[in-house]
């Protein structure tokens, strides 16, 4: 169904443009950028391209819509795609995530909230109800990773997205050229960049600086930004052992999903410690530059797991063409993080919802190209293999 928007916003692409437009330098720097030489995130997106789909065109066609509702974990969806994770959405735009959050439960997708966003889990639940997950960097120590677990519980989450592909801090070359920081350092660059942005600027002012609300409870009180900032990173930065998954599987009574899975043996291992399911990705192309694209690693980790177990994926994907392409290698259910976030920052509240529209309406559009009626068909359809 074309709405007023679809003129001017047709695209995820037109949402980017108009969002990079209304964000100061810094915000955009860090929510388009990669690692290094940001070649893993060229390759999520050449590797996406490749994929070719063979449509199915002499079939006895019925007059219904097609249905694009999709099971996982238990819970019933109407898409088969939601919103990622994402950290630092108040950086990039004020009360992004209660934007995101009101968003998903309206189309009824999921929607994952980062230990690293910048609004506090319990006004998220409230927001996103059952439609809300809640991704955790799990902590070092043993004692305060227990009370994360017990934190999530407590505001009435059920499914508990533990990350494990931050071993190690890495250096991110745009980030370290504008000198980004949470809150932003306030200096000459940083204010010209700002004023030059006013309703982002305004909104900030109204919202107030962005911090890491749910991070906080977990690192000593009275520390100034810097050093506040740099403890909650040494909480959680380094390798996820299978002690602390065994010891999180343990204590949290619900779903787990473990995301960051990129090869056969993490993909057995995730399964043998009693993971729900596993998130394939690679982080959006920001934490390895040699990574493959997770649409190369998709159809392997599905022989492993079985066809049954469930798997989701992100990292690249940025049209309904690019989920359909997802889910014929293999993915269950396929997230997305920039793609919405642009949306934000391009028309503020309302933008989540169009970009959902946008995705579900090229999502539909190809299958019927393609002749899949539902997800189920979607998935089985035969497509092409790489060309390597």
């Amino acid at each position: 169904m074309k709405t007023d928007l679809d003129q001017h916003f047709p695209a995820i692409a037109d949402l980017e443009k108009q969002a990079i437009k209304r964000i100061p330098h810094f915000a955009s720097e860090y929510l388009r950028g990669g690692i290094d030489q940001e070649t893993a995130l060229k390759r999520n997106r050449d590797a996406l391209d490749r994929i070719q789909i063979r449509p199915s065109y002499l079939l006895d066609r019925t007059d219904k819509p097609n249905d694009l509702s999709t099971q996982i974990l238990g819970q019933k969806f109407d898409l088969p795609f939601g919103i990622s994770p994402i950290g630092l959405t108040g950086l990039m735009w004020p009360g992004a995530a209660r934007y995101l959050a009101h968003a998903a439960r309206v189309a009824n997708i999921p929607i994952g909230l980062s230990n690293f966003a910048t609004t506090p889990m319990s006004e998220f639940r409230e927001l996103a109800q059952t439609n809300g997950w809640f991704q955790m960097y799990p902590a070092n120590d043993k004692a305060i990773r227990s009370k994360m677990v017990d934190d999530v519980k407590a505001a009435g989450f059920e499914v508990l997205i533990l990350t494990v592909d931050v071993p190690g801090l890495t250096r991110r070359h745009r980030e370290f050229k504008v000198g980004l920081s949470v809150p932003p350092k306030i200096n000459f660059r940083t204010a010209l960049s700002i004023a030059a942005k006013p309703s982002w600027a305004m909104s900030t002012a109204l919202e107030g600086m962005p911090k890491f609300c749910n991070m906080q409870p977990y690192v000593s009180a009275g520390l100034n930004t810097a050093a506040q900032a740099q403890a909650m990173t040494d909480l959680v930065v380094g390798p996820t052992s299978q002690d602390a998954i065994k010891q999180i599987r343990d204590r949290w009574p619900g779903k787990l999903l473990i995301k960051g899975i990129m090869s056969s043996e993490d993909a057995a291992t995730a399964v043998r410690l009693g993971a729900d399911g596993i998130w394939i990705s690679n982080h959006g192309g920001r934490q390895l530059d040699a990574m493959p694209s997770p649409v190369e690693v998709l159809s392997e980790l599905r022989s492993i797991v079985g066809p049954d177990f469930p798997i989701l994926a992100d990292s690249g994907v940025r049209s309904g063409l690019d989920i359909a392409k997802m889910l014929t290698v293999g993915a269950d259910f396929v997230f997305l993080g920039r793609a919405f976030m642009y949306g934000v920052c391009a028309l503020g509240s309302t933008g989540p919802g169009h970009a959902i529209h946008i995705l579900e309406e090229e999502l539909r559009g190809v299958m019927t190209q393609v002749g899949c009626p539902t997800i189920l068909d979607i998935k089985k359809k035969n497509n092409l293999p790489f060309e390597r």
